[in-house]
């Protein structure tokens, strides 16, 4: 079986490569699994594709936001059957023998059937974008404040605006703002970065708010969010951090200790996939509740995809997102 996978070989170069895949038998916990759609993570990819990633080594297999139909499986994967279709964290390849264990993120999730293929690879978007909320106790009356109306930022503002607190979305592209507030989210400040923090104190009666996310992954952003914050409140990095920033630390180290704030990160490894002994919340419980939320198109997927491409076409979609985002929001990459 010939396999078709991309693969970021160095800076600004990226290629589908071809490679014979033998799976014979699989062995317990594999499963083969033809690819039908996958999305791609801004953050992460672009950060191998143009090397702003410090330390990164290529070359790189990219990609964790895979739905596809299972051909075949080992003994031991007993929540899945030969013909379901899944989501997986698997890389972007047509076809592909996969382990959970072994694959970055752990994830083997059998669709609800009504759910689309782009519905599917977009749910691990709004997984990881969840973890912007387990990570803290919400309070109702919370002031909840979302840094950047990406993919995550928006995901997040429904998730919190669906639990009943009130949201602040800030984002200093216009065109996001206006994305965010097609999708009825209301209260979503177009506002450069150096005003932001003044913007949501007077937002907040000059209290700062309850709940300071970052969505964006930048440092800038970041600072910005903890000077947002008001007394005992907290502070999440839901983005990763990864490109340098040179700034005076100690007005930021102050804010956190004169206001107590708690500072928490938030990649998306917090929490197992299956239920465990001594803790209710696992992936699973999630995307249940997510299928839920899309089915109702509380999160209407379609709107958030601004182009459906070909594998050939990935490095076009890169430098969109990269150089225009007025125009490349999300991404899917189709595989059929």
């Amino acid at each position: 079986m010939i396999a078709r996978s991309i693969v970021i070989e160095g800076i600004q170069k990226v290629n589908i490569i071809e490679e014979e895949i033998n799976p014979g038998v699989m062995k317990s916990k594999e499963c083969l699994i033809e690819s039908i759609a996958s999305f791609i993570s801004p953050g992460t990819e672009l950060s191998r594709a143009y090397g702003l990633k410090k330390g990164a080594t290529y070359p790189v297999r990219p990609g964790y936001c895979s739905v596809g139909k299972i051909l075949a499986k080992g003994s031991d994967l007993k929540t899945v059957e030969i013909g379901d279709t899944v989501l997986f964290s698997g890389p972007h390849a047509s076809h592909q023998v996969y382990d959970m264990a072994k694959s970055d993120g752990g994830v083997l999730y059998k669709l609800d059937p009504r759910l689309s293929p782009n519905e599917g690879a977009m749910m691990m978007m709004c997984w990881i974008a969840m973890n912007g909320i387990l990570t803290v106790d919400v309070k109702l009356g919370d002031t909840v404040v979302i840094f950047g109306m990406g993919n995550l930022g928006m995901i997040l503002s429904i998730l919190y605006t669906e639990m009943g607190v009130k949201v602040i979305g800030i984002d200093p592209v216009a065109h996001r703002c206006e994305i965010a507030r097609s999708m009825g989210l209301k209260n979503v400040i177009h506002c450069a970065p150096e005003d932001q923090i003044k913007t949501i104190l007077e937002s907040t009666h000059q209290k700062g708010a309850d709940i300071v996310i970052d969505a964006t992954g930048i440092s800038a952003a970041v600072e910005n969010a903890v000077l947002s914050t008001g007394r005992n409140g907290h502070v999440v990095l839901l983005g990763t951090p990864r490109v340098d920033y040179v700034t005076n630390i100690t007005p930021i180290l102050n804010a956190i200790h004169m206001k107590m704030l708690t500072v928490h990160g938030a990649l998306n490894r917090r929490f197992p996939f299956e239920e465990k002994e001594g803790s209710r919340l696992s992936v699973r419980r999630s995307m249940d509740y997510l299928t839920e939320l899309m089915l109702k198109k509380t999160i209407d997927v379609e709107k958030f995809i601004s182009h459906v491409i070909k594998p050939e076409e990935i490095m076009s979609a890169y430098e969109g997102l990269m150089y225009h985002k007025d125009q490349y929001t999300s991404v899917i990459i189709r595989w059929e």
